[in-house]
């Protein structure tokens, strides 16, 4: 269930460990339809540590600049679910290439920077 509005606007339900409420590595990447392997290498790490510690206190940080991004998508689409697909298109802007390629080279502000001209209605 994602929720977009009340006292949980600002969390990605769907990526958070339910009983502990931490962002799991598990649930971000399939909410965002990663692999543990394209997540792994998004916030440089081991994809077998990922794994056995989904939830490890020194991934909360890293994940967190993920939830954001996840955040802004819902809001710039309406849906992750447009979002996901956005992430995975080539773009013109990018001269063909997907947002999601900077995210695994670990350069989220691009995106982040991208989804800010999307939210202004600069085609993006």
């Amino acid at each position: 269930m994602t929720t977009t509005e009340g006292p949980t606007a600002h969390l990605l339900m769907d990526a958070r460990d339910p009983r502990s409420g931490k962002l799991d590595a598990r649930r971000v990447a399939s909410t965002f339809g990663l692999t543990m392997r394209e997540l792994a290498q998004a916030l440089e790490r081991d994809p077998s540590g990922l794994s056995k510690h989904p939830t490890s206190d020194s991934l909360q940080e890293p994940l967190h600049e993920l939830e954001e991004i996840g955040l802004h998508l819902r809001e710039v689409f309406g849906d992750l679910g447009v979002g996901r697909m956005w992430l995975r298109a080539p773009n013109p802007v990018l001269e063909g290439r997907a947002p999601l390629s900077y995210l695994l080279e670990r350069r989220p502000v691009a995106v982040q920077r991208l989804l800010l001209l999307a939210e202004t209605g600069t085609p993006t």
